[in-house]
């Protein structure tokens, strides 16, 4: 991504689809023939909104919340992001509930840190949230 940035800097023309944060522009894109053109959105980094300082800034001015940057850890993707909080939060031989449906990668994520994924039923009328009673014995934690 760095590169990229210096890239862009020294004037050269790059589509970022490494993290997006900001709609960059729309282009019209093509099906095939006859479909028509449709609209998409394209994103890129917005530069420094990705960094900790910038995220700290973004949380002052959305929500008014005085947050240190050294308290913000920037993963390239969500999937990082679970393995530290699971990491912090479980050990391994743990079991975990989560709502079913559910976001699939939870369950893998899970298991390849040797914990054990235990499923609850979440229902349309609770908006696919798991409610505290529900939650098994002897699970260590609930991820909604």
């Amino acid at each position: 991504m760095e590169a990229a940035r210096r890239a862009e800097a020294a004037g050269r023309s790059i589509i970022h689809m490494e993290v997006a944060t900001a709609p960059a522009r729309r282009c019209a894109c093509g099906a095939g023939a006859g479909a028509g053109a449709r609209a998409a959105r394209l994103y890129r980094r917005a530069w420094p909104a990705g960094t900790a300082p910038g995220i700290a800034d973004l949380y002052r001015r959305w929500y008014g919340v005085d947050l240190d940057p050294a308290r913000v850890v920037v993963t390239p993707g969500s999937s990082g992001a679970f393995i530290l909080a699971f990491s912090a939060l479980f050990d391994a031989g743990d079991r975990v509930a989560l709502g079913e449906p559910g976001y699939p990668s939870y369950r893998q994520i899970l298991r390849a840190m040797s914990l054990e994924p235990v499923g609850i039923q979440a229902l349309a009328r609770d908006r696919y949230q798991p409610r505290p009673e529900q939650l098994p014995e002897g699970a260590q934690g609930l991820i909604l």
